[in-house]
């Protein structure tokens, strides 16, 4: 199977990058990796995505009273700089998350974007943003909550020293769980307008939950969009029956297409349900509450086995 792969997505914070010397060290061990395949083998390539916001490049208070960074904006520098010289087999993509900045061109020009720039060029480096584009759908700014408007999704760079290695950024929602509950409302932006249409037609065209694999180092292979839904252990299982298991799966095909049954099926063991869609962030982050439980998931998959089976 490993022969048919040509993209291997890695999905890190940044946080390993403490040097110059650290970074290349761990690109050229990427690049050096893809190189090494077989040469009757496809070529392939890693996309490194790194995520890169206001909220992993927070500035903090540390235990003695001194502003920091929680995961360093010079990190995301060393990264940035590294990559070009190993673009044929790396490219690299920043995952940015939604705020209000990303409702003009301040996105590039005014918070974690600027400090990188900032950064680059206390190193003597020159950065040209080659496009930019919108979100398809216009979204509710946090600032200005009463009114939709077009909001800033994708963007490319480069370093002028390494023209030919555009860098890329897209900037996302940022689902309401784990660290991101305890952001302030006015912080990030919802897809309320989405969820809704979710609830009453279905998956609007282009929306799925990302049910692509994660594998982890320590062998767990989860649902990228749920990663408290384990296929189980590469080592001990190996990817066939993983895959295999993904792809007879009731509940993940469910998810992945926004099934509006799965609402109604888990009110019949939880009564909270309302309380959820008034909770959730979008579409993405209210389903991923619905399965976040073992014993909800059994009841979902069994009815959605006996559902089809009716209907079949």
């Amino acid at each position: 199977a490993m022969r048919h792969v040509t993209t291997f997505a890695i999905l890190l914070n940044g946080d390993f990058a403490n040097d110059r010397t650290e970074t290349r060290r761990v690109i050229k061990a990427m690049a050096d990796a893809v190189r090494g395949r077989p040469g009757h083998w496809p070529k392939a390539r890693v996309l490194l995505q790194i995520s890169f916001d206001e909220f992993h490049q927070e500035v903090i208070v540390d235990k003695r009273g001194q502003l920091a960074e929680r995961i360093p904006v010079a990190k995301i520098a060393n990264i940035v700089e590294t990559v070009p010289r190993y673009a044929a087999q790396v490219q690299l993509a920043l995952l940015h998350k939604q705020t209000g900045l990303n409702f003009s061109m301040d996105v590039l020009h005014k918070g974690v974007f600027a400090r990188l720039v900032n950064a680059l060029g206390e190193r003597g480096h020159q950065v040209q943003v080659l496009s930019t584009a919108p979100s398809e759908r216009l979204k509710r700014n946090p600032q200005s909550p009463d009114k939709l408007a077009p909001v800033l999704k994708d963007a490319s760079f480069v370093l002028t020293a390494f023209p030919d290695a555009p860098i890329l950024m897209t900037s996302s929602t940022i689902d309401g769980y784990g660290r991101a509950e305890l952001l302030d409302e006015g912080e990030t932006v919802k897809e309320k307008e989405l969820l809704d249409a979710v609830l009453v037609k279905g998956a609007a065209a282009g929306e799925r939950f990302d049910i692509d694999l994660m594998f982890w180092l320590n062998g767990w292979v989860t649902l990228f969009n749920a990663v408290h839904l384990c296929m189980g252990d590469l080592y001990n299982d190996g990817v066939d029956t993983i895959l295999a298991r993904q792809r007879k799966d009731p509940l993940i095909h469910a998810l992945h297409l926004f099934d509006r049954r799965l609402p109604q099926l888990y009110a019949e063991v939880r009564d909270d349900l309302d309380a959820l869609i008034h909770k959730a962030t979008g579409p993405h982050h209210l389903f991923h509450m619905l399965t976040e439980y073992s014993d909800v998931r059994l009841h979902l998959t069994r009815r959605l086995i006996a559902l089809d089976q009716d209907a079949g």
